[in-house]
């Protein structure tokens, strides 16, 4: 058997649970519509790069009642492919490999945090009048 140590670089998948990204986005595909917006390239170049039109890309990412066009798993796979966007990865870990326990009590805590944070603010607003 072959020592790692000297084993060239292993692919290691870290996982990233961003705070409230779960509460933020109820659906994958509402968080990839909003990834799409956020990305560096710019809508119309991401859908000609998915040999889509930007219409087509925002229609299969925000679909009317009765629209038949769907964003499916080869879009993902491509969308993935001509961004390196790896974050919806990290989305549907943080939504299904963690229980509501560990979402409640991550949401306890980040609370707990803004209020001692907004304490010490207020405090130094009242000393500072």
């Amino acid at each position: 058997m072959r020592s790692l140590a000297g084993s060239p670089a292993m692919n290691q998948l870290t996982l990233n649970f961003e705070a409230g990204l779960v509460e933020r986005f109820a659906t994958a595909r509402e968080y990839l519509a909003h990834r799409v917006q956020v990305q560096a390239k710019p809508l119309k170049t991401i859908a000609a790069d998915m040999d889509l039109s930007p219409s087509t890309l925002s229609r299969k990412l925000s679909p009317g009642d009765g629209d038949t066009q769907r964003f499916n798993l080869d879009d993902l796979e491509r969308y993935i492919q001509v961004t390196r966007d790896t974050s919806l990865i990290d989305y549907l870990a943080a939504k299904y490999l963690t229980s509501d326990a560990d979402r409640k009590a991550r949401a306890v805590d980040r609370f707990e945090r803004l209020l001692a944070d907004a304490s010490v603010a207020l405090a130094a607003m009242k000393g500072g009048a």
